[in-house]
């Protein structure tokens, strides 16, 4: 066990579809209406600040993906930046941010899926995990089949929501906060955070990938600044066509809004999309997650661990007892059914990981300075070898942190 190696067979457009695949569909098809009820006619601001905030760490994530390529993404880099005990306690918040994320996307799914048909949603949850999941252990090129498939009409979609929306841009006052005012723009910001949890499951293909040392960095930042423009756009035609407090109330939101422009065939094509949109999520974040148990397996000296470092499969190797626990554990979280609950929850893993990427790159720089490889992707703006913008990312999570505990307590959640 742990002697075969994972199949480099992913390329630039694979990883740029599964970046964009792997956050689109969770903050926009899964939490828009919640945040809406929190930011108002705002809500475009709360999509920006919450994007904003996680590009400055998905600076820190592209610079250490092109340092250390490995499947076990934060892992790995708190393990360079700190030290292994550190990174084996990580391992858990990281395994659960891989986990509760995907288990509130579950639950979207099934609250779209139920526009269509009258199924339970715990059967939907189940339904849909076991699904992704049986993607996973086919093998990650036939995942980047399905998450290029699924990542196209996603953005199809959003682009006729966008097409039909235009023509009422303009008519509301976008400036017009909610009832909480900046308050309220800030949790809407925290609240929505969970979908970039993306970024992690995306630099754990680096040992699937072809010249991940390349190929990586463009991959998350591009991704990330791709889904920053539509989501503003989208937060824009959401609050031209319903008011914020309207919205919020709509059981799948993108599908409400589609159907007011077009009639029954336009919401029911967007609930389609949106079951892509949702599936394909919840497969990459199982894909993810699976990588970083397979890697910190490999990399222990826990006997029953050793397991999770088995690749087998018909065609191509894929480490499948880590995708089954995996699938287990998120089915266990979907099955809490509540959103907006399970969306926070993910929320303090997201913020905890992200918080820890940015310090282990600053003690690695700190421990590394004048010690630079060539051909790496290196953030700019430092003073004394101390990057910016990651002090910047440092301080903006612990602000929304501040707003996600705000939201728990304030019962927006």
């Amino acid at each position: 066990m742990g002697k075969e190696k994972l199949k480099r067979s992913l390329g630039f457009w694979d990883i740029l579809m599964f970046g964009v695949g792997g956050i689109v569909g969770a903050g926009i098809y899964a939490i828009i209406g919640q945040a809406a009820g929190l930011s108002g006619n705002m809500l475009w601001a709360s999509f920006a600040i919450a994007a904003a905030v996680a590009l400055l760490t998905g600076l820190s994530y592209a610079e250490f993906v092109s340092r250390f390529p490995d499947a076990g993404g934060s892992f790995e880099y708190i393990k360079r930046g700190m030290n292994e005990k550190t990174a084996l306690v990580m391992a858990i918040f990281i395994a659960f941010t891989g986990i509760v994320a995907p288990a509130a996307i579950a639950i979207s799914f099934a609250e779209y899926l139920s526009r269509l048909v009258n199924i339970p949603n715990w059967i939907s949850v189940i339904a849909i995990v076991v699904a992704m999941a049986t993607f996973n252990i086919i093998g990650s090129k036939i995942s980047s089949y399905y998450n290029k498939f699924a990542t196209a009409i996603t953005l199809l979609g959003l682009a006729l929501v966008i097409a039909f929306c235009i023509p009422d841009w303009g008519e509301v006052a976008y400036f017009e906060m909610g009832d909480e005012g900046f308050t309220g723009i800030l949790a809407g910001s925290a609240l929505i955070f969970f979908s970039y949890v993306g970024f992690e499951d995306l630099v754990k293909m680096a040992e699937e990938t072809k010249e991940p040392k390349k190929v990586l960095p463009k991959g998350v930042l591009f991704s990330g600044i791709i889904v920053f423009l539509l989501y503003v756009m989208i937060a824009i035609s959401a609050v031209s066509t319903f008011k914020a407090g309207e919205l919020a109330q709509k059981d799948g939101p993108l599908a409400a809004i589609i159907e007011s422009q077009w009639g029954q065939i336009g919401g029911t094509v967007l609930v389609i999309v949106a079951l892509f949109a949702t599936s394909k999520t919840i497969l990459s974040n199982i894909l993810g997650t699976s990588r970083l148990l397979y890697d910190v397996a490999r990399d222990s000296e826990i006997s029953w661990l050793k397991k999770f470092t088995t690749l087998s499969g018909a065609g191509e190797k894929t480490p499948n007892y880590a995708i089954i626990a995996i699938a287990i554990v998120t089915i266990a979280f979907g099955l809490i059914g509540n959103l907006k609950i399970v969306a926070s929850i993910s929320n303090i893993f997201v913020f905890g990981l992200f918080g820890m990427v940015n310090v282990a790159l600053l003690r690695y720089r700190k421990n590394h300075k004048g010690k630079e490889e060539e051909d790496i992707f290196k953030i700019p703006l430092n003073i004394n070898n101390i990057p910016i913008p990651t002090v910047l990312a440092l301080i903006s999570i612990l602000i929304l942190f501040s707003f996600n505990i705000y939201n728990l307590l304030q019962g927006n959640t």
